[in-house]
């Protein structure tokens, strides 16, 4: 097998090597697992930039007192159907998860509710959260922030995040409808995988230092991505980083940049959860969504067209064929990750 070629493992066997590096770095069991399986899931769904690629980062801030592994989520302001959780610099998978649970529960009392999460890291895959709710029953929303890696319409500097937003309904079938997207032509994960292997990103998807449009991975890393779908996503982008920034108090723009080299993530997730039972009989809900998305993938396709798949469809295929046939990791991922192994002195599986 080439050098460079992807190794392939299967997933338990991934889950627990993450599962002992966080231990390792000073996460408790049950945070450590539920890191380990937000990034499992990502790349388990074929989402490389948000999965295994993203451990080293957040064990480095680990060690730089970035964040601090045994941080625990707490309630600062509550209402019936609100909540704000100051996450205490918590890994992002242990502090959305927190905020993720409590609007699940208060939207079961209530009809819905919006939780704000403020002060944790990186959340990694952020359909996991929205997911979570579904399985609860629940239609679930999550706005997030993150430091300015995008250009506005019209612009040429980063003064936007790709900030992501993720909407799951519960599915007929027990597993949910998802869809799950950055608001960035593509994801700033893309332009650094891109680099690692050498290749060249799609015309129109970033510009480099100068401004100017690139393809060329290193120029884009050292420029701004763009927004996708022109206006819309540039007006969504925008808007979202002010509810998930300004409105929980958190930052957003070039403040959340530098809050970001200072070693403070001062950004923030907005989670809305709403009870189908609010509104009638969540049964039928289930039922007439079901109907729709029979309707949408029956229509007529497109000349040329294999079939019509409905968002999230793809990444559940894939899941179930990784589980089976293991998860492919990339070769400088996984150098990095067998590294860092060597260096907290955890065993790699074989």
């Amino acid at each position: 097998m080439p050098s460079d070629s992807p190794r392939v493992f299967p997933a338990g066997a991934l889950r627990g090597l993450v599962e002992r590096l966080f231990t390792a770095a000073g996460c408790g069991p049950e945070d450590a697992a539920v890191a380990a399986d937000v990034l499992l899931e990502a790349d388990l769904r074929g989402y490389g930039t948000h999965g295994l690629l993203r451990l080293p980062m957040m064990i480095r801030r680990i060690q730089s007192g970035m964040i601090d592994p045994r941080a625990r989520p707490r309630v600062t302001e509550e209402r019936e159907a609100s909540a704000l959780v100051d996450a205490g610099r918590a890994l992002g998978p242990v502090g959305v998860l927190y905020g993720a649970r409590l609007a699940a529960r208060k939207a079961a009392r209530a009809g819905c509710c919006a939780v704000g999460v403020v002060n944790a890291d990186h959340i990694c895959m952020a359909g996991y959260y929205a997911e979570h709710i579904a399985r609860e029953g629940l239609a679930g929303l999550l706005m997030g922030v993150v430091q300015p890696l995008v250009h506005p319409l019209g612009g040429g500097e980063r003064v936007l995040g790709t900030n992501p937003l993720a909407i799951a309904l519960p599915g007929e079938d027990g597993r949910p409808l998802l869809l799950d997207f950055a608001t960035s032509e593509i994801a700033f994960g893309s332009v650094l995988r891109a680099k690692a292997r050498g290749e060249r990103l799609p015309p129109g998807a970033a510009v480099g230092p100068d401004g100017r449009p690139t393809t060329d991975p290193a120029e884009a890393a050292a420029g701004a991505v763009a927004p996708f779908g022109g206006h819309r996503g540039y007006g969504l982008s925008l808007f979202m980083g002010l509810l998930a920034g300004p409105l929980l108090g958190a930052k957003v723009g070039k403040p959340l940049g530098q809050a970001v080299r200072e070693g403070r993530y001062d950004k923030g997730e907005l989670l809305i959860a709403i009870d189908p039972a609010a509104f009638g009989d969540p049964g039928e809900f289930r039922r007439a969504a079901a109907v729709h998305i029979r309707e949408v993938k029956g229509s007529r396709k497109a000349p040329g067209a294999p079939e019509i798949r409905i968002p999230g469809e793809r990444g559940f295929a894939e899941r179930e064929r990784r589980l089976r046939e293991g998860v492919p990791i990339d070769a400088a991922v996984w150098a990095e990750v067998a590294s860092l192994a060597g260096e907290l002195k955890v065993s790699l599986p074989g």
